[in-house]
């Protein structure tokens, strides 16, 4: 079901290694070329888009004029090595939410399963779901399940209108867009490789990623989703008095876990932000986690040093590569 496929990327797609990233004011694109340790960073281009290109909204708004993002990613695109004919997506966790729920037995005709995930997340959100693009996987249940809807799935959605005309703008050029996912989901996966990697054994992973005035806090067990939270940063409060309630907002969702998950430990804690707001978000995510809390950085990333020698210009963002490594993996694995 194309809702299904292009819109979570939690299972290897066999598409080509071409990712974009789209967010307020940036346009970027990412190629990766897998190595017997790693990947390689082939390419890596970015392209400023106009101020208040997108509206504004609780999860993001339509393109304001098509005209201007066609011109920049053209000019994204004529910079390119190689052409492009297929590639995923990754856009802001603002932009694409996940949601939790259990679930009985889905139909097996892609419109009426669509029908049933859509009733269900009408129950979850506040926002308006027939103009919702809504896809969905199945992962384990938390023990204790209700018999009634022992299985459990995990929900994306964003606003059809914005994809549409995200994939229609890559069309027009000649691009077909296949995995569509958000920052943190494309991260969580690949801290998951890393932790498994390097030989971790604890059965949780936890991302806290802060992205302007929001962050997404997520947490998975072998690379799949357990928990995610997206919550957007209170504004008028104090910092003191936006540490503590962020701070009470860890404890319970630590709680939370212990109880539904009693047998499984909490490990590594990945902290992806801007640089100057590290330090208070470690003092947070340790205060409220109880576990280290690890920034990203470029060791995290399983990127080989040859692959960054020949590219033009300064060293790309980590912070910003490691998103599209994360969708580039799913794909290529």
């Amino acid at each position: 079901m194309h809702a299904i496929r292009g819109l979570l990327g939690f299972r290897p797609l066999p598409m080509p290694p071409h990712v974009f990233t789209v967010e307020p004011g940036r346009l970027s694109y990412g190629r990766f070329e897998r190595a017997a340790d790693g990947f390689e960073l082939a390419s890596f281009r970015e392209q400023e888009l106009p101020e208040k290109l997108f509206q504004s909204g609780l999860l993001g708004g339509p393109i304001r004029d098509p005209a201007d993002f066609d011109a920049a990613l053209g000019s994204l695109l004529e910079r390119l090595e190689v052409p492009v004919q297929e590639a995923s997506l990754v856009i802001p966790d603002t932009w694409l939410r996940v949601a939790f729920s259990g679930v009985g037995n889905l139909p097996s005709d892609p419109k009426a399963r669509t029908e049933v995930l859509r009733w269900k997340l009408k129950r979850l959100v506040p926002f308006r779901v027939e103009e919702l693009r809504i896809g969905a996987i199945e992962v384990r249940p938390l023990p204790g399940a209700d018999q009634e809807e022992p299985r459990r799935v995990v929900l994306a959605f964003a606003l059809e209108a914005l994809l549409d005309q995200l994939e229609k703008g890559f069309a027009g050029r000649g691009v077909r867009i296949g995995q569509i996912t958000s920052s943190s989901l494309a991260v969580l996966g690949l801290m998951a490789d890393v932790e498994q990697a390097e030989g971790g054994e604890a059965d949780l992973v936890a991302l806290a990623l802060v992205e302007g005035d929001a962050y997404t806090l997520a947490f998975a067990r072998q690379g799949e989703p357990v928990l995610q939270r997206f919550k957007a940063t209170a504004i008028g409060l104090s910092e003191q008095a936006r540490g503590e309630m962020l701070e009470r907002d860890l404890k319970l969702t630590r709680r939370f876990l212990e109880e539904q998950l009693p047998s499984e430990s909490l490990g590594r804690v990945f902290l992806v932000s801007p640089p100057e707001r590290e330090p208070e978000w470690i003092e947070w995510l340790e205060a409220g986690l109880g576990q280290p809390v690890e920034p990203l950085g470029r060791r995290h990333l399983m990127l080989t040093e040859s692959g960054m020698l020949g590219l033009p210009g300064s060293a790309p963002p980590w912070r910003r590569l490691a998103p599209m490594l994360g969708a580039a993996s799913r794909e290529v694995a």
